[in-house]
């Protein structure tokens, strides 16, 4: 770990209120594109903006932080130019200095199968195609921000929840969104508060999916990857890229961002070229990919703003927001279910985090409850589970499945459930109530 910095060497950039410690230049790991040195002059015309993951005191060295200001990452506009009447977004162009989030005292990754990863039936055998466990792939698509009875309060997912299998207790770790991409895949949040250009520097699941030989693939879309010095297809850090989502001209936002992919959150991801050629646009690439069956056995679809509930469509009202998301994962549905399925995938959609339409996300008003609906391999339609069951459980099931041991984190405290125990081969689930006439009851759920 680097060493505390005196106050005669903090960069001008930072005061020493602020810095922790000092990540000197040699030590700052290659993440692929858009990565840049201060003064580049890509990015020299940038405002800089710096905001540390957390204060230096609040956890006593559990998790600490060190900073490059001389290494910056760059925010691009590339989607549309100004136009009168049209804002370019708060952070289009800025520059943000290499944050690398460390474990004070890294946790230990066991690659020991830890769990039962078969699916007994009735004659304790593994049904047929079935030797490992209860699906041959897991496929995540991750939706942003609405809270739990929002949601369930919105014409196209009660109609999703008669097509799958309903968690009514699924919750989300923290706020904001970013800390909990990095919850699903690694276990913990790292005591990050904020969003800025932050690389945790830690295992996460596709450590232990690479120690198993078990493949993996991210499908971002709009997402594309950067030719670097390591190859063709590098990690692309843009923060935010793409083309502007225009369809409601009050929000100007760009329809992709860096945060909701989880891989691009870990240097110890990043760093390495042949797991950035791992994540690629939707476009084309996923279809291809469930159609030829070579989807990976482990794979996240990321929708774009529009798509992934967090921005609404030109012709909606705010309250009826999370329908945009609920329209397009119908669509996916149709479009992908019957041969994901037949290939064994359980298709896992679920939220970041939960906030009310007010963008209220405070404690007690909803406890981070989220929905999260299961579709495909073992899933009865039309079905509930009251199973009490948080983002980290989510990861423990898929870790248990594979059979691929433990991070040592959260992925193996049973208090945040299993995914694994939400979805058998006894369609033994109740019968979710649904009556699709009724609209925004939210005290039916």
């Amino acid at each position: 770990m680097p060493g505390f910095i005196s106050i005669s060497s903090v960069l001008a950039l930072v005061s020493t209120a602020t810095a922790q410690y000092a990540l000197p230049a040699k030590d700052v790991p290659y993440t692929g594109g858009n990565v840049f040195k201060h003064d580049d002059p890509a990015v020299a015309s940038y405002p800089f903006s710096y905001k540390p993951p957390f204060s230096p005191e609040q956890y006593g060295g559990y998790y600490s932080w060190s900073v490059n200001n001389e290494t910056v990452s760059g925010t691009n506009f590339t989607g549309h130019s100004a136009k009168e009447g049209y804002l370019i977004p708060d952070g289009a162009t800025g520059k943000y200095p290499f944050f690398l989030i460390n474990e004070g005292t890294p946790q230990a990754m066991n690659s020991s199968k830890l769990f039962q990863t078969c699916c007994p039936s009735a004659d304790n055998a593994c049904p047929a195609n079935q030797s490992e466990g209860k699906f041959k792939k897991i496929l995540h698509i991750i939706f942003e921000n609405e809270v739990y009875k929002w949601t369930m309060g919105q014409a196209y997912w009660k109609l999703l929840a008669t097509r799958g299998k309903l968690l009514t207790s699924s919750y989300a770790i923290t706020h904001p969104s970013l800390p909990n991409y990095a919850a699903i895949v690694a276990g913990d949040f790292f005591g990050m508060a904020s969003e800025d250009f932050y690389n945790v520097n830690a295992t996460t699941i596709y450590d232990l999916l690479e120690d198993k030989g078990i493949s993996y693939g991210t499908y971002a879309e709009w997402y594309n990857p950067i030719a670097t010095h390591r190859g063709p297809n590098d990690c692309n850090n843009y923060i935010t890229n793409g083309p502007i989502d225009n369809t409601n001209p009050t929000w100007s936002s760009q329809v992709y961002r860096r945060l909701d992919v989880p891989a691009l959150l870990f240097s110890s991801y990043t760093s390495k070229y042949d797991r950035c050629s791992k994540i690629y646009n939707t476009n084309n690439t996923f279809t291809d990919h469930v159609m030829s069956h070579t989807l990976p056995e482990y794979s996240f679809y990321v929708p774009d703003m529009l798509h992934n509930a967090h921005d609404p469509t030109s012709d909606s009202n705010y309250f009826n927001q999370p329908n945009t998301g609920g329209e397009w994962l119908n669509s996916f549905l149709d479009l992908y279910l019957p041969e994901l399925e037949a290939q064994g995938t359980l298709v896992v959609a679920t939220f970041d985090e939960a906030t009310w339409w007010n963008d209220d996300d405070s404690s007690p008003n909803n406890d981070n409850h989220i929905a999260t609906i299961l579709f495909g391999a073992g899933v009865t339609p039309n079905t509930t589970n009251d199973s009490y069951v948080t983002l980290y459980g989510m990861l423990r099931g898929a870790i248990q499945n594979f059979g691929l041991g433990s991070l040592g984190r959260n992925d193996t405290n049973t208090t945040n459930g299993n995914l694994f125990d939400l979805v058998d081969y006894s369609h033994g689930s109740k019968k979710a109530n649904l009556d699709i006439g009724e609209m925004g009851h939210e005290e039916k759920w």
